[in-house]
């Protein structure tokens, strides 16, 4: 009789065992197919083309096209006949203009004498000249001429109308407008200061400040008044130069390669052609830029 003989056989039973059933062949290939189709396609590169680049501007803004494409810089070609042109043309009118403005000077310079010999005492600068407007009219007045003929010589360097249909564009209030303020940076105010300046240094001496007046007046005529000559025509030619150019023209800042090295020149020169009417990097619409410019104004062609 068996106590525990049923009860051992039933421990020592071997336990049920899972088996691991492989896939049949064919349906390991299956498996393997589609594990491939999930996996994302390898592709080669290939050169760009034209539906990659309709892809790429869909994708990118107009704006940032515009901030990633370099503008093309046109820059003309420096003619120095154009420089020398000028400088021919405007030779024997600034002959002219010199002659007047000394003119103007010697005539002033008389005045503010006779005015300070009636005088018993030192007076005020604004009792020997007159207003700064007025004083630069007086000169406007007796330069505007000459100045409007370097202005129709700039005109004509670039078109070959007749001279009446010029005059239509180069008026006199269109170039004296630009052409003043020149007058009033390189003669007026200078001669001012210095007439000022004598003032104060007189100490009340009248004939310290004949003296002193006198000494102003021959440095502007024998030292000064040719390189503000040069500076007046060469802006009247320049202005004249784009009042006779149409709308909508491309133009570019040209330098001359005899002029004085200059940065800002430079400057203007590498930004390439622009609207007519836009400011260079200068701020100016056309030369000339400073005292002693040769710049000129240059149209870009087709």
């Amino acid at each position: 009789m068996q106590l525990f003989g049923k009860k051992r056989k039933e421990a020592e039973a071997p336990q049920p065992t899972t088996e691991v059933v492989e896939p049949p062949v064919e349906a390991a290939k299956v498996i393997e197919v589609v594990e491939a189709k999930k996996q994302p396609a390898i592709t080669t590169p290939q050169k760009k083309s034209v539906d990659d680049l309709f892809a790429r501007l869909k994708q990118t803004s107009t704006a940032e096209v515009a901030r990633t494409t370099k503008p093309k810089v046109v820059v003309p070609k420096v003619d120095q006949g154009v420089f020398d042109h000028r400088d021919e043309v405007l030779e024997p009118i600034m002959v002219l203009i010199t002659r007047k403005m000394k003119r103007v000077l010697a005539d002033e310079e008389n005045s503010m004498l006779t005015y300070l010999q009636g005088k018993k005492s030192v007076v005020a600068l604004e009792k020997v000249l007159p207003s700064a407007d007025e004083h630069l009219q007086m000169y406007v007045e007796a330069l505007s001429e000459d100045v409007i003929s370097a202005a129709m010589a700039g005109a004509q360097s670039l078109s070959k109308s007749l001279k009446a249909d010029l005059r239509k564009r180069v008026t006199r209030s269109a170039v004296m407008q630009v052409v003043s303020r020149t007058m009033d940076e390189s003669t007026i105010r200078p001669l001012r200061e210095k007439i000022q300046r004598a003032v104060e240094q007189s100490n009340g001496d009248k004939d310290e400040m004949s003296n002193l007046i006198r000494s102003v007046y021959r440095e502007m005529k024998m030292q000064r008044v040719e390189q503000q000559v040069s500076d007046i025509a060469r802006m009247a030619y320049s202005r004249g130069a784009y009042l006779v150019l149409d709308q909508g023209t491309q133009v570019c800042w040209m330098v001359d390669p005899n002029g004085p090295s200059c940065a800002d020149a430079e400057d203007n020169s590498l930004a390439g052609s622009t609207d007519l009417g836009s400011e260079f990097p200068t701020g100016h619409v056309h030369p000339t830029a400073h005292a002693g410019c040769r710049c000129l104004i240059a149209p870009i062609g087709d």
